[in-house]
C-alpha cells in the first residue's frame, strides 16, 4: 500500500540565512512520500531566490508568494489550503529536522491511534551546536503554555475542525490552535528529543519578543483574548479571575500567587474548564494546580499562613493523599509553625 502524503508547510519572512538548510531537512526525510509548501510573505531579502532553485530541483517542493506580509497565522492558512497531504506539520525557516521525524512521528500517529502527536526537541545555537534539549510536560499543563512546543504532526482533518488559525492571535496562533483542537483531538507525546533541532539566535521571533516591548505587549493582549474566548461559556462566573491566574502562569511560572485558590467558585469553574477539552484529566489538572501552590507556599513566607493549608485541601482528598509524607509534613511545618 502506497505511504500517505504528508504535507510540511515552511512560512518563511527574510529568512535567507538558514532557509536552505531547514528545508533540505525536509527534503532529506527517510519518509520520501512528502510535499514541502514554502510560503514566502513578501520577503525583501533573497528568500526567493533560495525557494526558486529547490522549486527547479524537486517536484515536491511548491513556493507561495504573498502579496504582502500578512504575518505567522495567516501564512499558515494558505498554506494549509494548499497541503494535499493527509497530514500535516509546519516548520520555520531557521530550524532542522533529523532524517527520521517525520516516519517516526508518522508511525507514532499510527500506532498511538492519536489525531496530533508532539516530540521534545534538542536547541541549537547560531552555528547548529547542541546547547540543551526542550523536555516538554504532559497535555495537562496544556492549560498553562504551549506545551506542544516546535516539532508535531497531525491528521489534515484536526485543522478542518479548528477551521485553521485564528489570523488575529499573532505570537499565540499556535498555543491557541492546540488548545482548540483538544475540544475534538487527541494527542499523544513522544518523549525523544533527538527528532528536532530548535535554533535560538538573535533575529529569532522567540529572542525578538523578550527585547521588542510592543511584541510583548501585543503577546499579552492576544493571549487575552485567547483564553476569553476558549472560556466563553457563560456558565462560568470566574472566567475572569481564571484569565488573570493563566496569564501570570503562563508568563510567571507557577510560583506567583495563591490568592485564587481561596474562591470556591474560581475552583468549580477551573474543573468545569477542563471537562470541556478530550483526554484532559481533571483529576491531573488539580494536581498540577496543588504542586504549583504547595511550592510557592513552601518559598513565599506571605503565603505560609494556615489559610493557605487549608485552601490546598479544597482540591480534594484523592490530591492530598497523593502527596508524598515528607512534603505534607513541610506544609504542615510552613503553615502552623
Amino acid at each position: 500500500m502506497k505511504d500517505p502524503l504528508i504535507s510540511i508547510i515552511l512560512p518563511v519572512f527574510n529568512g535567507e540565512r538558514y532557509l536552505a538548510k531547514a528545508i533540505n531537512s525536509c527534503l532529506e526525510q527517510t519518509y520520501e512520500t512528502i510535499e514541502v509548501i514554502v510560503v514566502n510573505d513578501f520577503s525583501t531579502d533573497n528568500t526567493l531566490t533560495i525557494v526558486n532553485e529547490f522549486v527547479a530541483q524537486d517536484k515536491r517542493v511548491r513556493l507561495i508568494n504573498n502579496s504582502e506580509n500578512k504575518k505567522l497565522p495567516a501564512s499558515l492558512n494558505i498554506g494549509h489550503k494548499e497541503a494535499k497531504g493527509e497530514y500535516i506539520t509546519w516548520t520555520s525557516d531557521d530550524n532542522i529536522y533529523q532524517k527520521d521525524a517525520i516516519y517516526k512521528m508518522y508511525t507514532t500517529l499510527m500506532k498511538s491511534n492519536s489525531d496530533i502527536v508532539y516530540c521534545d526537541y534538542l536547541i541549537i545555537d547560531d552555528e547548529g551546536i547542541i546547547t540543551g534539549q526542550a523536555k516538554l510536560k504532559a497535555i495537562e499543563y496544556l492549560m498553562f503554555y504551549g506545551v506542544i512546543g516546535a516539532c508535531f504532526l497531525y491528521k489534515k482533518e484536526v485543522y478542518d475542525r479548528n477551521k485553521g488559525y485564528n489570523e488575529k492571535l499573532f505570537l499565540v496562533e499556535d498555543y491557541d490552535f492546540w488548545l482548540r483542537a483538544m475540544k475534538h483531538s487527541s494527542y499523544c507525546k513522544v518523549d525523544n528529543p533527538g527528532y528536532y533541532f530548535y535554533r535560538y539566535h538573535e533575529n529569532s521571533l522567540t529572542t525578538r519578543m523578550k527585547l521588542d516591548q510592543n511584541l510583548k505587549n501585543q503577546f499579552l493582549s492576544n493571549l487575552y483574548e485567547l483564553y476569553n474566548d476558549l472560556f466563553a461559556d457563560s456558565r462560568m462566573k470566574a472566567k475572569e479571575q481564571i484569565i488573570t491566574f493563566l496569564i501570570n502562569r503562563f508568563v510567571y511560572g507557577p510560583n506567583d500567587n495563591i490568592d485564587v485558590i481561596h474562591s470556591k467558585t474560581f475552583l468549580k469553574d477551573l474543573e468545569y474548564a477542563s471537562t470541556l477539552l478530550i483526554g484532559f484529566s481533571v483529576e491531573k489538572f488539580k494536581r498540577i494546580v496543588a504542586d504549583d501552590i504547595i511550592e510557592t507556599i513552601m518559598i513565599k513566607k506571605e503565603f505560609q499562613k494556615p489559610k493557605s493549608f487549608f485552601a490546598v485541601h479544597r482540591l480534594g482528598k484523592d490530591v492530598i493523599l497523593r502527596l508524598a509524607i515528607g512534603r505534607y509534613l513541610a506544609l504542615i511545618k510552613k503553615c502552623f509553625l
